[in-house]
């Protein structure tokens, strides 16, 4: 990048890359170097170097050693209440498609026209004609 940074961009850089110019992203190396020469450049830099530092002595102390063993359990009882309300579940779904149908059965019925049963013809078509 041949572009010249403006401190507050060098800020964000340091922030986000540290305080070594070296691992940051290689198109502004050059010019956080230039930046890196000036007293706010310094400033900004040594701000970023003690952040590190603070980042590196952090640790994160070793779980109890139950843990694993009360995670494993909890896991075990997700996956059989996950199946449970799976099975509710289609269940719920075979019942919804089991009420439409009747109302769809029904609804058909309803609309239907009226069938002359004297003339022999029923829903199905004319039976009289049939015969024979």
């Amino acid at each position: 990048m041949t572009d010249p940074l403006d401190l507050d961009r060098f800020r964000d850089l340091a922030d986000a890359y540290g305080g070594v110019v070296a691992r940051w992203p290689v198109a502004h190396r050059a010019a956080a170097a230039r930046v890196a020469l000036t007293p706010e450049g310094r400033a900004i830099l040594a701000d970023a170097l003690l952040l590190d530092a603070r980042l590196d002595q952090w640790t994160i102390p070793a779980p109890a050693a139950g843990l694993a063993a009360r995670i494993g359990s909890k896991a075990a009882v997700g996956t059989r209440s996950a199946r449970i309300r799976q099975r509710w579940w289609w269940s719920g779904f075979g019942l919804a498609a089991t009420l439409a149908g009747v109302v769809a059965g029904t609804a058909a019925v309803a609309v239907a026209p009226p069938v002359d049963m004297a003339a022999g013809s029923t829903s199905f078509g004319d039976v009289a004609g049939m015969e024979g």
